[in-house]
Parts: structure tokens; sequence; C-alpha cells
């Protein structure tokens, strides 16, 4: 039974996290030829290519999977470590830039002490993924971690989502139901199949879901206004 539960389920949870990306996207880079919108700037546009790549090796590593190619499956993983390398560097280097654009949120926050929203999000994300590269040969490890890991970098797709539906007021408790959502899709998945939820969902999913409030509250403090100046300057 969960020899067919678990390859259909991180099929279909990488296709949902990189749909779900996709659409939170298409307004501002997928489609965004479409509305009238100003030209985007070199740094988002090569941020956007490369985390699309990303999205592309995500989804053929669980078909590869998926079809016992684990063959494949290894050595694409290995060739795409500078792709990761990159994904990070570059998603630093936009929130950055975002916080140094962006003087005022519509949150109530400024530029500076929302930088600690993306790259915590960024920090889950490369400690997620390094964990799956250092468990890679654990696959009951590592597939959960990589699945963490695109549950932890939806916070810009569900941010443009937010901006669309007009809900900006109610940003923090949108972000959290859809953080919430995924993680509870993992935690019913492992009990659906086995009878009990995989550690490593529950620490890193709470992990993830209990961030979120966390970097609202750490964001206001003195402390973190005066890292987020000094990122900023």
């Amino acid at each position: 039974m969960s020899a067919v539960v678990r390859p259909r389920f991180f099929a279909l949870v990488a296709l949902a996290l990189c749909g779900f990306v996709v659409i939170g996207f298409a307004r501002t880079y997928y489609l965004r030829s479409l509305f009238n919108l100003p030209p985007l700037r070199g740094l988002l546009h090569l941020h956007g290519i490369v985390f699309t790549a990303w999205l592309a090796v995500f989804i053929a590593q669980t078909r590869l999977v998926a079809a016992g190619r684990m063959d494949l499956h290894r050595r694409l993983g290995l060739a795409s470590i500078a792709l990761v390398v990159l994904v990070i560097v570059l998603g630093v280097a936009t929130a950055v830039d975002s916080g140094i654009r962006t003087p005022i949120r519509r949150t109530g926050l400024t530029g500076a002490q929302g930088t600690i929203v993306p790259l915590t999000s960024i920090a889950l994300f490369t400690l997620f993924v390094s964990a799956a590269l250092w468990f890679r040969r654990r696959a009951a490890l590592h597939k959960r971690l990589m699945v963490l890991a695109m549950i932890a970098a939806l916070t810009p797709a569900t941010a443009r989502l937010i901006a669309f539906a007009g809900l900006r007021e109610h940003a923090m408790f949108v972000q959290l139901a859809v953080l919430t959502m995924f993680v509870a899709w993992c935690f019913l998945a492992d009990w659906r199949s086995s009878g009990r939820v995989h550690p490593v969902f529950v620490v890193g999913g709470l992990a993830i879901v209990v961030s979120w409030p966390l970097r609202w509250w750490v964001a206001r403090t003195e402390w973190w206004t005066a890292i987020g100046n000094w990122i900023v300057s």
C-alpha cells in the first residue's frame, strides 16, 4: 500500500507546489506581457529564469523517482547543485534590492524591517536543501526535506496572489494559511500511508509555520530594525 501512495503523493505535491508558484507569478512575470506593467529589471528577470529552472528540475526529479530511474535522479541532483546556489544568491540579492526600493510596505513595515520575511524563507530553503543533499542516500529523509524546501519558498508567490486579490491587510493570516495547508497535506499523506507522521515533516513543517508569525514579531524589534537598516545600507 505505502509503495503506491507515497510516490503518488510526492509527485502530486511537487506539481501542486510548482503550479502554485507559477500561478502566483503569472501576472507579474510569466504573463507580464499581457498586462500594462513596466519593464522588469534585469536582477528580477534573472531571478525568475533561475527559479523557473529550479521548478523544472524539482518536477523532473519526482518523475525520475516515480519511473524508477534513480541513476538519472542522482546525476541530475548533483548537477543541479550550482543551480541551487544561484537560487539562493539571487534570492538574497532580490530580497535586499526590494528592501532598498520599498521604503514603507503596506503591512506597515519599513523596507529594512521587511527584509526578514524573504530572508527567513531563503534561510529555511537553504537549510532544507542542504540537509536533503546531506541525506541524499536516505530516501525517506531526502524527499521530505526537498518538499519542505519548496513549501518554505512559497512566500513570494503567495504575496503576489495576496496583492492581486486585494488582501494585503490580511497578508499575515493568508500566508500562514497557505503554509499550514501544504504542511497539513504532508502530515495527512504520511498518516494515511503509514499511520504516523515522519519526524522530518513534524519538525520541519512546524518550523515553517511557526516562523511566519515570528517574522512579523521580530521585524518590529529594535535589534532587527538595526540589522535591517544595515542590510539595506
